[in-house]
């Protein structure tokens, strides 16, 4: 009796470290399937639970942030709608509704985890998809006289030219770029009549929208210092960045070194001014 008790005892025993090998496996499994990729890499959309898309609080997502972990992305949007683990996956897919007019727009929007499950990177499928997020400008004061004022002058500076990658301090700004702005401070003190500077900064549409944005503010920035510094006045200056949200350039999908080169020009920092009417 016994040695059958010690027997079962045995085999009980063989069958857990059986089992929890299986699910070792299935869950190495699962991680490899999840590893987020730059560019992201999207589902079919075809394969949507449910199918065609969901309408998505868009104040919601407006606050899906990085650092973010997957409860609070989950009370924000929901659960993934590509059949992805909760647990163990470094990447949901979306796809949500927007609409246009009396058109629906269906948008693919990806969100990467990193190593901690933390929101590490968010992605649209279409870079034209983040305008249906993104909030109002408010609308610029008006001259006393009630009218708008009227652009004098736009300078556009490409960012290569300005910044080294990544980039968007003083300290790093390139000679190449501080004498472009030397140029243009020059021509903006030549005009009579500024009313108001804009400075805006863009970017290309790779990387997440969220370092995008915050690189493009951080650069427009960075250049109202420098007009400022040179005796611009502050007061007519606003600093705003854009992201990806104005591109310039017509170039394939992807993010080979030839579709880089092609989207240079969407990499830029424009200076308007605006005079009286």
């Amino acid at each position: 009796m016994r040695n059958l008790k010690r027997n079962n005892k045995l085999t009980m025993k063989f069958q857990q470290a059986v089992l929890l090998s299986v699910c070792l496996a299935a869950a190495v499994a699962i991680e490899g399937c999840a590893v987020p990729r730059t560019p992201p890499q999207f589902p079919d959309a075809a394969a949507a639970s449910p199918a065609g898309g969901t309408f998505v609080n868009v104040a919601n997502l407006r606050n899906v942030k990085e650092g973010l972990n997957k409860d609070q992305l989950y009370e924000l949007i929901g659960p993934p709608q590509f059949h992805e683990w909760f647990v163990g996956n470094h990447v949901w897919n979306y796809l949500f509704d927007f609409r246009r007019g009396d058109e629906v727009v269906s948008c693919q929007y990806q969100v990467q985890f990193d190593k901690n499950m933390r929101v590490s990177a968010t992605y649209w499928r279409d870079p034209q998809c983040a305008e249906f997020v993104r909030e109002a400008a408010a609308p610029a004061a008006a001259p006393a006289n009630g009218t708008k004022p009227a652009p004098l002058e736009q300078f556009t500076i490409e960012g290569e030219a300005l910044f080294p990658f990544s980039k968007s301090s003083l300290d790093s700004m390139l000679p190449g770029g501080r004498a472009q702005l030397d140029a243009t401070i020059e021509k903006i003190r030549a005009e009579a009549g500024t009313t108001r500077i804009d400075v805006v900064g863009h970017t290309d549409r790779i990387g997440s929208n969220e370092s995008n944005q915050t690189l493009s503010q951080a650069r427009a920035e960075t250049v109202k210092r420098y007009l400022v510094a040179h005796g611009i006045d502050a007061g007519r200056i606003r600093a705003d960045g854009v992201g990806p949200m104005q591109p310039v350039s017509h170039c394939p999908p992807g993010a080979t070194p030839a579709v880089i080169g092609c989207l240079q020009k969407d990499r830029r920092v424009t200076i308007t001014v605006y005079g009286r009417n």
